[in-house]
């Protein structure tokens, strides 16, 4: 009886040493952490905001998961949801997040008049938006912030800003639109990033990783700014997401 004590508390020592020794293994990457945000209802499903950080605490990605069942009874007027991020990764220039449903789509006609979903990356506080002027925006944009072949719209939005449009994208060539790539400016500084998808779209369960066009300097140094963004459905937990990700600091 002894003995099998003396055996049982060498393995169980063994195991105590092994466990010590694999914490410590450099050879055992730290898990990336992903910073829970808050939660909107919308459908007969949730829309949740989060970040994810490296073991270093830089930001990956930024994004947004909604339950398939959204997609589900949604309301027939314009909805527009405001959902703060955790704000707990340090080199994120983001605020919030703005998922707006358009079941009538919105102007310029005819080109964005397909039921879709504006996903506003905003990277400035409500204090700022609340603040902007509807009507003509005269304040030019620096061109080293801008990426090539964009263009205003002209106007300034109430709670958002100007929105700026890649003339090079296929619903200004004869192509349906079913996503987008939108910067919002106001005055002249970044309001926001904003890819804009077609419930259509969502609907035929996409993985896309899509490149940003980039303009050569960011206004905010030491703020990771994606150079990709990606349109998901996972099928096992029947959720989509739409996520900001290849961060780069510039």
């Amino acid at each position: 009886m002894y003995r099998f004590g003396l055996h049982i508390a060498a393995v169980v020592l063994l195991g105590l040493t092994f466990t010590a020794c694999s914490d410590d293994d450099p050879a055992q990457p730290a898990e990336p952490v992903v910073y829970q945000g808050q939660s909107a209802a919308l459908g007969e499903g949730q829309v949740r905001v989060w970040e994810k950080a490296d073991a270093d605490g830089n930001l990956m990605s930024v994004g947004v998961t909604f339950d398939e069942s959204v997609l589900t009874g949604l309301p027939q007027a314009m909805t527009m949801l405001d959902i703060p991020l955790p704000r707990k990764v340090g080199t994120s220039p983001f605020t919030k997040i703005g998922f707006d449903w358009n079941p009538q789509g919105h102007e310029p006609a005819p080109l964005y008049t397909a039921p879709h979903f504006d996903v506003h990356f905003y990277t400035v506080t409500d204090q700022q938006l609340a603040a902007v002027i509807p009507g003509p925006d005269t304040v030019a944009v620096d061109p080293m912030y801008l990426p090539s072949d964009y263009m205003s719209t002209g106007d300034a939005i109430p709670n958002m800003g100007t929105h700026w449009v890649d003339t090079t994208s296929g619903e200004f060539h004869g192509a349906a639109f079913d996503k987008t790539f939108i910067y919002g400016y106001y005055r002249g500084d970044l309001f926001f990033l904003e890819p804009m998808i077609t419930k259509a779209f969502f609907e035929s369960k996409p993985d896309m990783l899509v490149d940003i066009k980039q303009p050569a300097a960011n206004q905010m140094t030491g703020k990771a700014f994606p150079m990709q963004y990606r349109i998901s459905y996972n099928p096992t937990a029947g959720e989509y997401t739409v996520e900001l990700t290849s961060m780069q600091v510039r």
